[in-house]
């Protein structure tokens, strides 16, 4: 059960329906928090997609990805950003072999950062548009933030095997 309340979203760049914290923000910037947390706690995988640990690596490396993207949106106008296979990044970047305690303190320094980055950018940053090739055209980076808050959620319970 999660800690905080949801909300439902229709994310547009991943076409289903998820959830999104109600404290966006809030959340985000304690996500690493509530993840590594759940590493101490009795969780039941299923045996579905990727294990915890592999979640771990994903997660550190996406906020890397979402780092650098974020940067891009803020920096220049419209940029293009660049997509990754995420599946293949699992197979050829160690995702079960890599330590599990640097996984996860690179996603908490990363997000942090990011945070911090986004808090200065405020209303006008999150307007700023940019393009990717299968997010479907131009979007504002507001529609990302709330995909990656998406991604959180989804990977917070994968994690504990909700």
């Amino acid at each position: 059960m999660l800690e905080f309340d949801t909300r439902p979203n229709d994310c547009p760049i991943c076409g289903t329906m998820m959830d999104v914290p109600v404290d966006m923000y809030g959340v985000m910037a304690e996500m690493p928090r509530l993840i590594s947390r759940s590493f101490r706690e009795p969780r039941s995988h299923k045996g579905a997609g990727w294990t915890p640990h592999e979640v771990a690596s994903h997660l550190a490396d996406a906020e890397v990805v979402e780092g650098w993207r974020l940067r891009q949106v803020l920096s220049e106008d419209e940029p293009m950003l660049q997509p990754f296979d995420q599946d293949l990044w699992a197979a050829k970047l160690f995702y079960g072999q890599r330590d599990l305690a640097t996984s996860l303190s690179t996603f908490a320094a990363n997000r942090q950062s990011n945070m911090e980055l986004l808090r200065f950018a405020g209303d006008a940053g999150l307007a700023r548009k940019y393009n990717h090739p299968e997010h479907g055209g131009t979007r504002p980076l507001r529609v990302l933030i709330d995909h990656i808050a998406d991604h959180d959620v989804l990977h917070l319970r994968q994690i504990r095997g909700e």
